[in-house]
Order: C-alpha cells, then structure tokens, then sequence
C-alpha cells in the first residue's frame, strides 16, 4: 500500500468519526500552536543574530565597582578614549547614551513632538557594521566638542517627516532648538539603543578634558577576529589602570587613583547578545517550558483519544488481519490517521502562531526587547514541521506499540469486547496521571506568580500613586540659556497648572519613582565623616524639585520643611530621605539630620538640610526604599546634577479623574511656550502598573498554559472515565442486579477517577518541588515552595477531577441491569 494511499484512507476514516476527529484536532492546534508562538518569539528574541555585522563579535563594556556597590556600571569619556588607544583585543569601541529631544516639524507646521534619541560617538555605527540607507555616518570631526551640527535620522523618521524624499541629505531639522544639518539615514532593522530611536546626534566627548568623567555611558566594541570573551577580558583589566595617567582627576576634588583604589573598578566584557536578552530571557524560557507542558498533555490526550479508538476498533482489525492484511500494513494505516491529524493541526497551529505573534507584537510588554523584529520566518516554519512530526509520533507510538503487540484474533474470539483488559487500562490511567502532573506544575507555577502579584500589589511605594497625573516637559538651551529663564518658565507653569479646576497641588521633579528618566547617583559626603576621607560614601539618588512636588507625589515630610518658591529658592539647601537619615545620622525621625550640611564632592560647595521626607521605592516595588537627596529646581548648571532642572516631569494631584486634565495642561503650555512638546503622559496608577509589566505577562502566559493543561487534564479523565463506563456496562448491570445500589455504583466509578488523579498530583508535587527553584527570580514575598500555592492548585485539580469522573459515574448508576444482560 502506498503512503498516499494509506493517507486517503486515514482521511475517509477520520470523516467518518467527526467528533473524534474535532477533538484531536482542536487538542493538537493548542499545543502545537502555543508551542510555534512562543518558539517564534525565543527565536526572534534569544536566537536570531542580532541584526548587525558579525554579531558574534559584538560585546558591551561594563564595569564592576564593588567598592560602591555597583556590580554592571558604565563607561566615563576616560575609560572610552583608554580602551580605545590601548585596547589591543578590540578592532573598535564606541559609546551611546539614550535620551530624548525636541523635533519641530519642517516649515514649524504641526505640533511638536518629543522624540527618541541618542548620542553617540562616531565610532559606534562602524563598530556595529551597518552602512546608512542614504548618506553617512557621523564623522570624527563632528564628533568634537563645538563640531558642527548634525544629525542622522532613521527610516522611519525620513518617511514620516520628509515623505522618503532622497533629497533629505543637507536639509535642516530643528532639534531641541537647534538647527541641525541631516547628514544620513539609517535602514529600518537599525534599533540601537532602542526600537524607538529616532535620532543619532554626535556626542562630542573631549579626549584632552581635564576630568575622566562619571559613569554615564554605554559602550560596545568589537572583538578582533578569533578573539574572545576572557582575552578581552584580561587586556582591558591590564589596560584600565592606565586611566590615571592619562586622566589624573575623575572630578573635581576626585583623583582618579582615589577611584581605583576606593570603588576598585574592574572591566566587565559581555556579549551584546545577553546585554539585550539578560532582562528577559529567564521568563522566555519559563513560558517556553509551560507551553511545552501544554504540547505534552496534548499529545497525551490525543494519544488517549486515540488508544480509545483502537482498542474499540480491535474487532475490525482482527477482520482485517484474517482477511490477508499483515500487521505492518494494518500499523501504516492506523500511523496515516495520526500524520493526518498533526498535519491538519499543524496548519492550523500555524495560523493560531500567527495570530498569536502579532497580537503579541502590537500589545506585548514595551521591556520585552526586539518585539518589533518577530514574525514567523523560515525557521519557524520548520519548527511547526517537526513539532507536528514529533506531535504524529507521540500520539501514535503508544497506541500503534499497543496494536502491535495485542493478539487481534483474541478479539474475534471476545466478541469485540475490546479494551477492558488490566494492560489497556493501566495504560490509560498512566496517561491521564501524567497529565494531572503537568497540569498541577503550571498551576502551581501561576499560583506563585499570582501571590507575588498579590505581594507587590500590598507594598506601600512611599507614595500615593492615586489621582496623580505626570507630564514630561524639556526646555532647550537655545531658547532658555539661563536659569532666571528657566525658574520663571517653571513658576509660571506651576502657578498657572494649580489653578486648573479639580487641581489640588502641583510640583515638579526631575526623577519619577519607577521610571528610567533622570536617574542619577552621587556619593554623599556627611560634614564630620571621617570614613569619607578613605572609602567613598554610598551612593544616593539625587533630583531637582520643587516645593511642591511632596505633596503632589504624596509624601510626607517628617521633619523640618520643604524648598520655598521656585523663584526665591535657595541652591545651598537640600532634601534627604528617610533611609539616608537613617545611614548618616542614626534617626529615623529625621529631626538629627535639619541643619546639617553634606556635598556630593571633596571640596565642593556644602548644602544645609532643611528636611527629611518619607523614603520611596524608587526603582522596583520589590526593591527596598532607596536613599535619595533633593536638590533646589534653580540649581547652577555647572553642578553634576544641574542639567537635569531642564527636563522635568510636572507631577498633579487631582480631586477628580487626572486623564480629564490632559487638555487644560496642554492648553497652559501651549499659551506658555506652542514649541514644547510633552511628553510619558501618564497617571502614576499606570506607572505602578507597567512596572510589574514583565510579572503580568508571565502570569498571563503561564496562566493560559494552566487553562489549558488543567481543561486537557480534565477532558482525559472525563474521556478514560466515560469509556471505562462503556466497556463495563456489563459488569456494572451484574453489580446492580446483584444488590449494588446506583449510589454506591457512581461511587465507585467517582473513586478510581480521584485515584488516578491522587497519583498524578503526587507525581506533580515531585516535579515541581525541582520546576519552582527556577521561579525564585520573579518571586516577592513568597518562597518557591509556598503551600498554599500548592494546595490551592491540587484542591482545584481535586474539584475538577472529581466532577469529569462524576459525570459518567452519575451514568454508570443509571444502567438498567435487564437490559444489560438481554443485549449479552
């Protein structure tokens, strides 16, 4: 018989039983579905070369400062123009720094807009070998400080802005204020740092500056053919302590030797790969384990459904096999059937995939890195083929192993009471237990997630994210040069904002509480702390604010005051935090700390404490609160942290829904200055929310995997249970003529349904206690062995479990026993 023969059989026979046809079918597309979904995302994510040259080459630059705590720190404009003179494993290095900028549109039509940007040096697009769609790249005179002003935009801004005109090279954009002159445009599948960038702008570091700098750069450089992670390592370990003498002061009053010898900086060389996956990859994998726990029950239950079928049809094929079909050619066909079935349903996976992808790519987690990239490509494609190769084989080899080796002519001989044998059943039961194991490793797996959500949700943030509204703003040195200009375009701001109707208070902070914008640590050097003198303090977070801000944010004030108006504040004060209080000056109360002075540099100008204001959780919810200082809006700019009072988020607390206010701000800061754009408009509920974006979309995915496994669970049970029923209707008619009452019946039958689903939670416990150690990472305030995790998804299984074995037990106890032994 040849396979295409044996396939049109398969198929006439799987048209006659359309119910069990559907079923296995719409098994199978779920498991192999979920499966070629979330291997396309692995795969766009995790696999797939990173869309530069010789990606395999690339690698980031960090730093490792255990001497301040920092374990992944960056690059200084020193440690770059070091690597890059001495550096001998590398063939290039180059540094980035994301921000954003003002873009007016061309001719000053339209509203303008707040766009991603970065600042580069002219070294970075040659390190990572991806050559400009129309004109150049940034060259190393324009790279200089005072160079001339340029910018390279990206396809999707020469589109947008410029209609793809291929005459865009020369013309002028208006960035931040500035005129700058486009000089190239770089392809689409170009997304450093970010899938948003929009603009490339020189960064313009000073080799000759007389300071090395602070940490604020990232850096990538590509290794020399044949060059590895640990050279590298090594040769830039050898070449770090050179930084002194090329750049003796890191800052003012800091030597760079008393940064070597103090944070005891090391390089750090990573592959690029795992700087852009590390954020991640661990809870790509977890979805990729629970949706292959999903394809397993699938095919578990496909496999039952079809161990079913076989065994009731051993009658027909015992007639085949006497009739001259030899037992290989009666295994081809019963084989056919499952090809048939995976193929059919790896169709359709295909399409649910699909589906799947692009749903996941324009509503998906804005953390989940190259989201933009996934699609289903070739190798996707490939995947979904032996995904439904391996689906055939599972679903088929334990029924077809069982076919081959049963005596067909002993069924001829039983009158076609097929299946009932220990064998047949203890086969069935094993299936079915294995996929209440499964199921009970993915519910218990949501159960944490789900308590760790519960957790976060319970954590008090320092604040009170409720009713609060945020509105990112950015004034330009080109039209605000001084900070006279700066302060009365804030005050104006705030004073005009708080008279709004339903505004209860404003302010102004360069540093939100779980965003990424305006991060920016400094030491903290205590007036009278003699350590500082030897060991470099711990780090704080430091911000501009204004008076307002603690009210607006919702924070109290627990001792002393907060800073007076923008226009007459004084720049020699500042606020510091509860847990800073706590370090440096033992109260927690915080009245030690009023009146004392610090500096964020030796020998730099001191500031007086005139508050302490409740500690926040500024960068995680399950981060502990974080020490942090503020500093007056009106700073000087030549301060470290003066340049973040230019970019500020304006913070309100409403009396009503804060989403009705966008307008009327919009309106005041049009009337104040119609060039500024806004922009990360948001209420901080949502903040809090995106926050714990990653944890949700672990909990939706591995949730819908729990869905699944325990409806597959339940559905073979519900199958095992009803066909056990069909083939003991005999023996069952026997017992109720017998004295056995119906209740006692459906009893029985209701109990070897729970005890298989005992064993299988038995076996679930044991591979959990081994799955929930690689939770550990996304878990707050939860063991990987919480109890009540486990108990809830084994009471649930329990519940279900006992309602498919009670639905055909409840039939069992109707069997009518004379009718049973007439139709004997």
């Amino acid at each position: 018989m040849s396979g295409s023969h044996s396939l049109r059989l398969a198929w006439r026979s799987l048209r006659r039983t359309p119910a069990f046809t559907i079923s296995a079918v719409l098994t199978l597309v779920i498991g192999i579905g979920a499966s070629v979904a979330i291997f396309a995302v692995v795969n766009g994510v995790l696999l797939r070369p990173l869309p530069y040259g010789n990606p395999d080459r690339l690698v980031g630059i960090w730093h490792a400062l255990p001497g301040v705590s920092i374990d992944k720190g960056n690059q200084t404009s020193g440690t770059y123009f070091t690597y890059k003179r001495l550096a001998q494993s590398i063939e290039n290095i180059g540094l980035s720094q994301q921000g954003a900028v003002n873009v007016a549109a061309p001719g000053g039509d339209g509203e303008p807009q707040r766009l991603a940007s970065a600042w580069i040096t002219s070294t970075l697009i040659p390190t990572l070998q991806v050559s400009p769609l129309l004109g150049r790249n940034i060259t190393e005179e324009e790279d200089r400080p005072n160079g001339p002003d340029v910018v390279v935009i990206s396809e999707p801004l020469w589109r947008s802005h410029f209609g793809a005109d291929s005459g865009v090279i020369g013309r002028v954009l208006e960035v931040s204020g500035r005129a700058r002159s486009i000089v190239g445009v770089m392809p689409a599948r170009f997304r450093y740092p970010t899938a948003d960038t929009r603009l490339w702008l020189p960064m313009q570091l000073d080799p000759n500056a007389a300071f090395a700098g602070g940490f604020n750069y990232d850096g990538i450089a590509r290794l020399k053919p044949g060059g590895s992670l640990e050279s590298a390592q090594r040769d830039f370990a050898s070449v770090l302590p050179r930084l002194a003498e090329l750049f003796p002061n890191m800052a003012p009053g800091v030597t760079t030797q008393m940064l070597l010898d103090q944070a005891k900086p090391s390089p750090v060389i990573t592959s690029m790969r795992e700087d852009v996956t590390a954020s991640i990859s661990r809870a790509l994998w977890m979805v990729a384990a629970a949706a292959g726990l999903v394809l397993l029950v699938a095919c578990a239950n496909v496999a039952n459904l079809i161990l079913v079928r076989a065994d009731s049809r051993q009658r027909e094929l015992a007639v085949r096999e006497a009739l001259g079909a030899g037992r290989a050619r009666i295994l081809t066909y019963f084989l056919s059937e499952s090809a048939v079935l995976a193929g059919l349903s790896g169709v359709l996976g295909m399409a649910l995939a699909w589906f799947a992808i692009r749903s996941l790519v324009i509503v998906g987690p804005a953390n989940i890195p190259r989201l933009a990239e996934l699609r289903i490509d070739a190798t996707t494609v490939a995947f979904a083929i032996i995904i439904s190769i391996v689906a055939a084989a599972i679903t088929s080899g334990i029924p077809a192993l069982r076919v081959g080796r049963s005596s067909l002519s002993g069924a001829l001989r039983e009158g076609g009471r097929a299946g009932t044998g220990r064998s047949q059943q203890r086969l069935r039961a094993a299936m079915v237990s294995v996929q209440i194991a499964l199921a009970l490793v993915v519910l218990a797996s949501s159960g944490l997630l789900l308590r760790t959500f519960q957790s976060l949700n319970a954590v008090r943030p320092g604040f009170d994210g409720a009713n609060v509204a945020t509105f990112w703003l950015s004034l330009p040195r080109a039209r605000y040069a001084g900070d006279s200009a700066v302060a009365r375009f804030w005050t104006s701001l705030t004073d005009r904002v708080a008279t709004l109707p339903g505004v209860r208070s404003a302010g102004l902070t360069s540093r939100l509480p779980l965003l990424p914008y305006g991060m920016n640590q400094n030491p903290f050097y205590a007036e009278g702390d003699v350590s500082a003198e030897t060991k470099i303090p711990p780090l704080q977070i430091y911000a501009a604010t204004d008076g307002g801000y603690f009210g607006a944010m919702g924070i109290p004030v627990l001792a002393g005051r907060t800073f007076d108006r923008i226009g007459v504040q004084r720049m020699d004060e500042a606020i510091i935090s509860q847990r800073t209080a706590e370090h440096f000056f033992k109260d927690a109360t915080g009245r030690a700390a009023i009146g004392k002075r610090f500096r964020t540099l030796l020998g730099g100008p001191w500031q007086t404490e005139v508050g302490v204001v409740g500690s926040v959780r500024d960068t995680s919810l399950a981060a502990p609160p974080t020490p942090a200082v503020c500093a007056p809006v009106a700073m000087n700019p030549d301060t470290l942290y003066g340049q973040g009072q230019r970019t500020m988020a304006l913070v309100i607390r409403t009396s009503t829904d804060p989403g009705a206010l966008r307008s009327p701000v919009h309106a005041v800061i049009r009337e104040l200055d119609p060039t500024l754009p806004t922009f990360e408009v948001q209420q901080m509920r949502d903040v809090m929310r995106e926050s714990m974006a990653q944890l949700s979309f672990l909990i939706v995915m591995l949730g819908a995997a729990a869905v699944v496994t325990l409806l597959l669970g339940a559905i073979g049970l519900y199958g095992v249970m009803a066909y056990v029923v069909t083939l003991r209707t005999r023996e069952l008619g026997l017992r109720v003529a017998l004295g056995a009452t119906p209740r006692s019946v459906a009893r029985m039958m209701t109990g070897q349904g729970l005890t298989l689903t005992a064993a299988g939670i038995v076996g679930g416990m044991v591979l959990f206690a081994v799955v929930s150690r690689f939770l550990s990472a996304f878990l707050y305030g939860v063991s990987p062995g919480d109890i009540v995790s486990l108990l809830g998804a084994s009471l649930l299984l329990t519940a279900v479990a006992a309602l498919a074995s009670w639905l055909p037990a409840r039939r069992a106890s109707g069997v009518d026993p004379a009718t049973t032994l007439r139709s004997e």
